[in-house]
């Protein structure tokens, strides 16, 4: 078998010949005996030809230079908006999570400090899953947390914790001021839901209770030490044996203890330093107290010489001891030394009197140093980004001034002999060199864009750069038109036609986004047929976005949202939404992710009576003010036309990109207006047309235009009935027009409800009747209204309080409603929504995106409350219902909570999957291709 010579690619694949002047003299002679050994044979210095040579692989190696110079030099730059900090994300933006696992929680309410008070409130915490048992009577389908019916089934409902806290020891004293266990208590659930996973939920907050243990010892000490001293050791040791403290360090630590960036920065982003997760997973609650161990710790102890008696018990009889080496600790307990532990300390024979005063100063003082090294490692935790020298990296001195004067091309002219032909000779030779000198100009130049193109943040409209040459003797008589103060105008007058700026532009972020490991490729292929030729400047606004907001996107993927925040923003308009939702959104491109409602759209499907007295539709979109910005032409028999209609009036309004609309609008001419009035009028060689958009001219001169198809029919109006009356209004219309449906306009939305927040409590469920699931593919049912009355008096049934969580009798399996399920809804009106090739493709992103472990219904719903009678309100009523319901969880409502829950499970069981219609068809019969909306049978699936 041969062996495999590919299998890795070199890091370092650069030869460094762009540095080496004797290597490009020599390749560039090489060449010239390739192409030209028949013509030229002298390849000495003195011929001119290598002398250009030697002047050109001069230039190049000063490119070389620069090009090699420390990447923190090349990126660093005086204007702070595009210095290196702006170019990429820190370690600490884009490395950490949000909590996964019960460590990382741990993790997040150990780092809590009280802004008045104490400093570290809590000692420890463990987070522990709650079993809550539901029983299902397998005759009525019915629910309760206690056994009913004949019949009874049971499952366990997951992702609910109990935390368990230890606090410090002196949190009951802060009590009175405000910072006690209740503030901490408050603390801790803000940090929780602003950091809550997705399905999960933080059922109770219990303070760890404790089991006393006495230790008793006579310990030798070394002549040197001091007893008082050793003795605050000796309690720390055993204290943290009991119950390890947890630490935090700062970044050098955590490096010094051999870790690598990313696990160091794995989990939540802590404001106290970084908690090394191997130091946190062994300070676990202890089951039992080993001798031997505690010897272990006081013998590390400095001044401890020997110990000549010790023993460990009891102080009460929670667990009864049997063994005189080893104490077992009831399970959620945490050991503490109790009042009855004693220890003596001496000297050879001479026994030692313990000040405990001064014992007290010395754990003060032990104390006060963790808490420094605390501090410490709070201010360094951040890897610092290198701090390069800001060069000219882009300064260009031109290649005439190396030659020597007697080619006439420097900045002293021709020496000697001044004659016409030598002044012709000279200027040849100068416009044959200027061609090189633009290139190279451009070479140094694209360096210097280099941390603007590749930058994160970058805001770049172009890809191809360029620089005016300077200090050129002669310049005037060899060029024309040639702005040597305007870079960008220079750049766009010599590469304006090669420059596709939105093609490169999206290459450019196809090659920062897959640094992520993400991509757009499917997403692209199919945006293609749904915007055609404005899909890459879609695209491209797309993949901005996300990188924008990426480290947020990254991050937060798995979060649920923040239900405790009660004010109005944060309930609907809002962007407080879970994280799943918004990387969703970023992922299929939906321009506004904010909770809202969708079923009031900025279009209107407007139904009316014919002549005849028979239904007709038409349409009208209106822009961000409420203006109508566009409006249908046509009448049409049935709804579904209509909204065809209105999305071919989008989709052709769109079809041009931005630099040849502004090219077109260049030609409307305002100088000399009736000539552009006439041309606009007569439309001859389509100088009416601009992409699918005809300009058209009113009789009274003023101006509108309306959106034509692909076969030059009419099919929507712009402003017919108020026109501009300008051509600069005209041409500012057109812009906004095209923007808005670019970049703006949309009905399209998410909504994600967790289920598990719809399950009432022990605690509150009485006061919850009615409760129920949403349909899941037929399994759960919604259970029939309680009367408000029998609520009240008391009469109602638990059984009758829940929703049915099986089929009759039971013959296979108990379902949970609960535990890890959500159900996504989406506007499917919306334009691509409709589309089921984008429906499959959004659905496939929603399954990768939300948690493996969650289970996803997505739904496809609803229509737009608008004008027309006929409007389907399932989607409005679950947006009021799930509004309604956000308020009184936000709020903690428990009086109204069951209602809007109840309410919110009766809309999402009336939401209803909406589909294009279509025309049933045999697969065995011919027929046309292009006909919209085929449902073959045996290969068509709804």
């Amino acid at each position: 078998m041969s062996e495999n010579k590919h299998i890795s690619i070199s890091k370092n694949v650069e030869t460094g010949d762009q540095t080496d002047f004797h290597f490009l003299r020599k390749t560039g002679i090489q060449y010239i005996e390739e192409l030209g050994g028949k013509l030229w044979t002298d390849y000495n210095s003195h011929d001119p030809g290598i002398t250009t040579l030697e002047v050109l692989s001069y230039a190049i190696t000063d490119l070389g230079m620069r090009m090699n110079l420390n990447m923190e030099d090349i990126l660093t730059s005086e204007d702070e908006s595009k210095d290196i900090q702006t170019q990429f994300l820190k370690a600490t933006e884009i490395l950490p999570s949000r909590p996964l696992n019960e460590l990382d929680y741990r993790k997040l309410f150990i780092d809590i400090n009280m802004v008045a008070g104490h400093k570290r409130p809590i000692r420890n915490c463990w987070l522990v899953p709650k079993t809550e048992t539901l029983y299902v009577d397998c005759k009525t389908g019915q629910l309760d947390f206690k056994p009913i019916g004949e019949k009874t089934q049971h499952f366990n409902v997951k992702g609910l914790y109990d935390l368990y806290v230890d606090y410090a020891e002196d949190i009951d004293d802060l009590e009175g001021a405000g910072c006690g266990k209740s503030n901490v208590n408050i603390q801790i659930l803000d940090r929780y839901h602003a950091n809550r996973s997705l399905c999960e939920d933080l059922a109770e907050i219990k303070q760890i209770e404790t089991q006393a243990v006495a230790v008793c010892a006579r310990i030798g000490l070394v002549n040197k030490a001091d007893e008082e001293f050793v003795h605050a050791k000796v309690l720390r040791a055993i204290n943290n044996y009991l119950s390890p403290e947890v630490h935090f360090y700062s970044l050098k630590q955590m490096l010094e203890k051999g870790l690598t960036t990313d696990q160091i920065f794995e989990g939540p982003l802590l404001e106290n330093g970084f908690i090394d997760t191997e130091e946190l997973q062994n300070s676990q609650l202890r089951r039992e107290v080993r001798l031997s161990d505690i010897i272990s710790e006081i013998m590390k102890i400095d001044g401890v010489k020997e110990i000549h008696e010790i023993s460990i018990a009891g102080c009460d009889n929670v667990v009864k001891q049997s063994n005189d080496w080893l104490i077992c600790i009831e399970k959620g307990r945490k050991p503490e030394l109790c009042e009855l532990s004693s220890f003596s300390y001496s000297k050879g024979s001479l026994p030692l009197n313990i000040n405990d005063k001064q014992v007290q100063d010395y754990l003060e003082t032990l104390k006060r140093e963790e808490e420094a090294l605390r501090e410490d490692a709070r201010q360094n935790k951040e890897l610092p980004l290198p701090q390069g020298t800001s060069y000219d990296i882009a300064n260009y001195a031109t290649i005439l001034n190396e030659f020597p004067d007697t080619y006439g091309v420097g900045t002293s002219g021709i020496i000697g002999n001044q004659n016409p032909e030598r002044e012709a000779l000279a200027k040849q030779l100068k416009a044959y060199l200027l061609f090189f000198d633009q290139i190279l100009a451009g070479y140094f130049k694209h360096l210097e864009k280099v941390k603007e193109i590749l930058s994160v943040n970058g805001g770049l409209k172009r890809t191809f750069f360029t620089q005016a040459l300077k200090n050129i003797k002669g310049f005037d008589e060899l060029v024309s038109d040639y702005d040597t103060e305007n870079d960008d105008e220079l750049t766009d007058s010599l590469y304006e036609e090669l420059d596709n700026s939105v093609e490169r532009r999206n290459e450019i972020l196809d090659h920062l986004i897959s640094r992520f490991a993400e991509t757009f490729s499917d997403y692209t292929f199919l945006m293609k047929s749904l915007y055609g030729k404005s899909t890459d400047e879609i695209v491209l606004s797309n993949k901005e976005n996300f990188l924008k907001e990426y480290p947020s996107l990254s991050k937060d993927r798995g979060l649920g949202y923040n239900y405790i925040l009660f004010s109005d923003a944060d309930v609907w308009n809002t962007t407080n939404i879970s994280g799943a939702q918004k990387r969703i959104a970023r992922l299929l491109g939906i321009k506004n992710y904010t909770q809202r409602n969708l079923s009031q759209s900025a279009v209107s499907i407007i139904k009316a009576k014919d002549s005849e007295n028979k239904d007709i539709y038409s349409w009208k979109i209106k822009d961000a003010d409420s203006n109508i910005i566009l409006s249908s032409v046509d009448t049409y028999k049935i709804e579904y036309a209509a909204t065809k209609n209105l999305n071919e009036a989008v989709y052709q309004t769109i079809q041009i990109d931005q630099e040849d609309l502004e090219n077109e609008l260049e030609k409307l001419n305002e100088n000399n207006l009736q000539d552009t009035i006439d041309k606009l009028r007569e439309c001859k060689d389509n100088y009416c047309l601009i992409g699918n958009i005809k300009i058209r001219v009113s009789l009274g001169g003023n101006f509108y235009f309306e959106i034509i198809d692909d076969t030059q029919t009419v099919i929507a109006v712009h402003k017919k009935t108020n026109p501009y009356t300008t051509l600069g209004e005209l041409k500012e219309g057109i812009r906004k027009t095209v923007k808005y449906f670019k970049y703006e306009f949309t009905e399209e939305g998410i909504f994600l409800v967790e289920h598990l927040l719809l399950k009432p409590t022990t605690k509150d469920y009485k006061l919850m009747g009615g409760i129920g699931c949403m349909s899941i593919e037929g399994t759960f049912k919604i259970m029939y209204d309680i009367e408000n009355e029998e609520a009240a008096t008391g009469s109602v049934e638990y059984s009758e309080a829940f929703m049915s969580s099986c089929e009759e009798d039971c013959e296979t399996d108990v379902f949970d409603p609960y535990s890890y399920r959500v159900s996504v809804v989406l506007p499917g009106f919306a334009y691509r929504f409709q589309d089921p090739d984008f429906r499959r493709y959004a659905e496939t992103v929603i399954r990768q995106e939300i948690p493996a472990h969650v289970l996803a219904k997505i739904c496809w719903v609803g229509d737009r409350l608008s004008e027309k009678e006929t409007a389907q309100n399932d989607l409005a009523e679950f947006e009021v219902a799930f509004k309604k319901y956000l308020s009184d969880k936000s709020r903690n409502n428990t009086t109204n909570l069951g209602n809007s829950i109840h309410d919110l499970l009766l809309a999402l069981t009336h939401l209803n999957n909406i589909y294009r219609p279509g025309r049933l068809l045999d697969c065995a019969r011919d027929d046309n291709d292009s006909l919209d909306g085929k449902i073959i049978l045996g290969q068509s699936n709804i």
